[in-house]
């Protein structure tokens, strides 16, 4: 125990990389008991898809409003108090679920949790950013996002039990007591790298030496809008709102489309709902490994992490055979191909942003992309619901398919413009 002390407090930053894995674990948690309970809520409280969709987009339309702020009030007041002050409203909120009546109560509460979990990533990002020098940074974000994976892992047997067993309220209270529990592990073992109290000398010096090359200075902070209308920032705003889609479907929708399209019941859903997000823990470290090890071996950065992205895009059509499969167990499998890639692609995609601009602009930069991811998922939720009612999930997993392919082109036009101005100038 003793080495194993000596050895966290040596290499401080894995510590903060597993405290910001926890906290997104336990973001994804409270997000995903209201997606197991779905189909119990809907037959219990007598709404459909349509319903579920503007509950969905409740949460969504609060994300997006909450990174137009969060990113500069992470900025300002640093990740520390920031997140800390986030995972207790969107823990309260959470547990709040328990109180709702029907779906428009569930509507109210979804926003708030949506408003108090916009801060997580761009507070995971900015704290990568600060922490992690660029060689393992690739890694660190995977772990990082993979923690929304686990707390999707956790939830359908942790929720279905408690629900089966208890009450679906109390499956709301738990996952939100959650938080408040993490809430005094963060304010007791997170900091900057500056302030940290355990951090060794020799630890400090290596992750600030990171930071800024020797002889240069900080750079300065750039405007909101400015920052905006720089091709790089536009072209992740465009990815986000076309491939973030992807991830809220799986979040939100998997259970109903397992119960609705696959006939599975909640307790199946239990044992297996979980099956796809475990593949997500592969594709997510695994791409963010592999970006990291072709950069020891002398690829730049970007294209590092631009050519996991390629080859992540590259599997996503197969969500239009993942639908159309006689076996249900074939088309779980093919799901979790598309998760694994989905992982992939967001580790490297979040890398890339931290990577595109100073540690100063980070947390802006990470927050207006999702703007563009939140407003994706808004608009693709209320046409899932409509879609589902009206077609079934067919059209859906068909058009989720190309989604990725589009995206990369549009991401490689924003660098490309970027780096022409960049050669002028």
């Amino acid at each position: 125990m003793p080495r194993f002390l000596s050895f966290l407090r040596e290499h401080q930053r894995w510590l903060i990389v597993a405290l910001l894995f926890l906290v997104a674990m336990v973001n994804n948690l409270d997000r995903q008991t209201l997606s197991v309970l779905a189909p119990t809520l809907r037959k219990e409280m007598g709404f459909g898809p349509v319903e579920y969709s503007y509950i969905t987009s409740a949460f969504l339309t609060a994300y997006t409003l909450g990174y137009l702020f969060c990113g500069r009030v992470l900025d300002r007041v640093g990740v520390k108090v920031g997140l800390a002050v986030a995972l207790a409203f969107w823990s309260l909120a959470g547990a709040g679920h328990a109180l709702a009546t029907g779906w428009l109560s569930l509507v109210v509460f979804r926003f708030l949790l949506g408003l108090g979990e916009s801060f997580n990533s761009p507070a995971g990002v900015k704290a990568i950013a600060e922490w992690i020098p660029p060689r393992e940074r690739g890694l660190s974000m995977a772990v990082f996002s993979n923690g929304n994976i686990v707390g999707a892992i956790i939830a359908p047997p942790l929720v279905s039990y408690l629900a089966l067993h208890f009450s679906w309220q109390l499956a709301f209270v738990v996952t939100g007591a959650s938080g408040f529990v993490l809430l005094a592990v963060w304010w007791r073992f997170f900091d900057s790298p500056e302030r940290h109290r355990q951090i060794t000398p020799a630890e400090r010096e290596y992750v600030l030496a990171a930071r800024t090359p020797p002889g240069m200075a900080p750079a300065a902070k750039v405007s909101m809008w400015r920052l905006f209308a720089s091709p790089i920032c536009l072209g992740f705003f465009v990815a986000r709102l076309l491939t973030d889609s992807t991830a809220y479907f799986f979040s939100f929708w998997l259970p109903d489309y397992l119960t609705h399209a696959r006939g599975f019941t909640l307790a199946m859903i239990g044992l297996v709902g979980w099956l796809p997000f475990l593949a997500s823990d592969v594709g997510g470290p695994g791409g963010g490994a592999l970006s990291d090890w072709m950069i020891r071996r002398g690829w730049r950065p970007q294209r590092a992490r631009r050519t996991m992205m390629a080859v992540a895009a590259c599997l996503m059509p197969l969500a239009a055979l993942a639908v159309r499969v006689e076996s249900a167990w074939l088309a779980i499998g093919l799901i979790a191909i598309l998760l694994a890639a989905q992982s992939c692609w967001m580790a490297n995609q979040l890398t890339l942003i931290s990577e595109s601009t100073s540690r100063e602009n980070v947390a802006t930069l990470l927050a207006l992309s999702a703007v563009g991811g939140s407003i994706g998922g808004v608009i693709s939720n209320l046409l899932t619901g409509r879609a589902v009612a009206d077609y079934g999930y067919v059209p859906v997993f068909t058009v989720l398919g190309g989604l990725h392919l589009t995206a990369f082109a549009v991401l490689a036009w924003g660098f490309h413009v970027e780096g022409r101005r960049a050669a002028r100038a």
